[in-house]
């Protein structure tokens, strides 16, 4: 399984690393869409995780962009936002996680949703 992280916050791209490094997990970071865009052609993720609101591709866009590149990756969107957001939802994103969230809590959803727990 190879996961990637995405967070425009660099406070929390150093929990995640260290977070993903105690749970032996593949993963690779970044900090915006077009990151994940760019890293999504060069190299297969199974569950890419990441933030709602990201300057210049936010996590709903970049999730409809992944959709049309490869529809078999799930999405889970992080948000710190009061509420979950309204709009139509591509179907590869399979859960929306309200900030904060425990880390323990996060790998407990992430091992639901694969299916591993």
């Amino acid at each position: 399984m190879k996961f990637l992280f995405v967070d425009d916050n660099p406070n929390l791209i150093p929990i995640f690393k260290k977070w993903a490094s105690i749970k032996g997990l593949n993963a690779k970071f970044a900090s915006d869409g077009t990151e994940v865009l760019e890293l999504v052609k060069k190299e297969h993720f199974d569950l890419i995780v990441m933030d709602i609101d990201m300057p210049i591709l936010d996590g709903i866009t970049t999730a409809k962009k992944l959709r049309d590149l490869n529809p078999s990756i799930k999405v889970v969107i992080l948000t710190g936002l009061p509420t979950k957001p309204e709009q139509d939802l591509p179907q590869n994103i399979v859960d929306i996680l309200m900030k904060p969230i425990s880390l323990s809590e996060l790998t407990n959803k992430l091992l639901n949703i694969l299916n591993l727990k």
